[in-house]
């Protein structure tokens, strides 16, 4: 099954921790990425094959929304500790590369450029969603201060980009400082 949407999260931690956290089978959770405050992206599962009868189909899935985990791609936004986002903890850098991100799985993916249900809506929902937005879940991130519109315009530009140009994405392997192209 190739995922119908995207679902933003924030991490209980900073990025290393959650990072480490997610390669921990322990923790049984996961994402497909998790995206610091500086704009450093990592990759933390595999994406499916977006032909759905590549080889690659319904082999990898992330643990990061219950009953959605084979619906949406999961990306991670490092903050300190759950419940107490503000504004300022949404830094330029975290939401560029993450609407960069965003804006190649739609392309690759064709999940539309949607805006998501309001934060009090839990609803099957293509496009963008909260965590908070997923039946069966009890999470509020991102919270109230999460920059929707603005995310969702740097998405829709960075999707622009893409077709005028279009290009690898460059993401952090895990635990190492080198670069994969996908």
């Amino acid at each position: 099954m190739v995922p119908q949407g995207i679902v933003v999260h924030y991490t209980a931690g900073r990025y290393g921790g959650a990072v480490s956290w997610f390669q921990d089978p322990v923790s049984k959770v996961s994402a497909q990425f998790v995206v610091a405050r500086d704009g450093r992206r990592v990759q933390m599962v595999p994406l499916p094959d977006p032909d759905t009868a590549g080889p690659r189909d319904g082999k990898y899935k992330a643990w990061h929304c219950r009953g959605g985990n084979g619906l949406y791609f999961g990306i991670e936004h490092e903050y300190g500790y759950a419940g107490a986002t503000g504004p300022a903890d949404w830094t330029e850098e975290m939401l560029d590369s993450s609407a960069e991100l965003s804006a190649y799985l739609c392309a690759v993916y064709g999940i539309p450029i949607e805006v998501p249900l309001d934060p009090d809506t839990r609803d099957w929902f293509t496009g963008f969603g909260g965590h908070y937005n997923v039946p069966g879940n009890d999470h509020t991130d991102p919270g109230p201060y999460f920059p929707w519109d603005d995310y969702i315009n740097r998405v829709e530009d960075y999707s622009s980009r893409l077709l005028e140009s279009p290009s690898g994405l460059v993401l952090a392997a895990p635990g190492t400082a080198a670069y994969q192209t996908l």
